[in-house]
């Protein structure tokens, strides 16, 4: 949350979010949600990775590298353009995307360690049928989630309940 925006009056908040809104127009940052999916870039990569693991087994030392980066961390490491106005923006997307996109983003991440420790756990055990499964499994649902992210990204509010998270996490 931005400092003080619980302390601005609504027509200021009004006032910012059309600024940001216009700053997006043209822009990397949806003009709407005031998000992006080039954050879910970094997401890609470790369904890239697990993807990897049942062929490249040592893939899984990579896997285990990897680590979740906030939206604003992303965009600070990124070398995209629009990066300033993706931080800036961040926080003043409007609830009812921001909300969502962050459920979405912290099941993503817990869905990651949770396929990384088990392919871990069968990688040890030498479990290359099981291995192959969890490794798909994972890398399925996980381009579910960031499926889910870019629509949110993109302005649908209804892309998933808890429910749905929860048959999802299911490996």
């Amino acid at each position: 949350m931005v400092a003080g925006k619980d302390r601005i009056s609504l027509n200021d908040r009004v006032a910012r979010y059309e600024a940001l809104r216009e700053r997006a127009r043209g822009s990397n940052v949806n003009d709407l949600t005031l998000l992006a999916t080039d954050y879910l870039n970094h997401v890609n990569e470790i369904v890239m990775l697990l993807e990897l693991v049942p062929d490249a087994p040592e893939c899984l030392e990579d896997c285990r590298a990897w680590q979740p980066l906030s939206y604003e961390d992303h965009f600070r490491n990124s070398g995209i353009a629009d990066k300033e106005l993706a931080i800036d923006a961040y926080p003043w997307s409007p609830p009812q995307y921001k909300k969502p996109f962050d459920r979405l983003v912290k099941e993503m991440n817990r869905l990651v360690a949770i396929s990384v420790d088990r392919l871990g756990e069968l990688v040890e055990k030498g479990d290359e049928e099981q291995l192959r499964f969890v490794a798909t499994r994972a890398s399925q649902n996980l381009q579910d989630l960031i499926g889910k992210a870019s629509a949110v990204i993109h302005g649908d509010r209804n892309v998933i309940d808890q429910a749905q998270i929860d048959e999802l996490m299911r490996l």
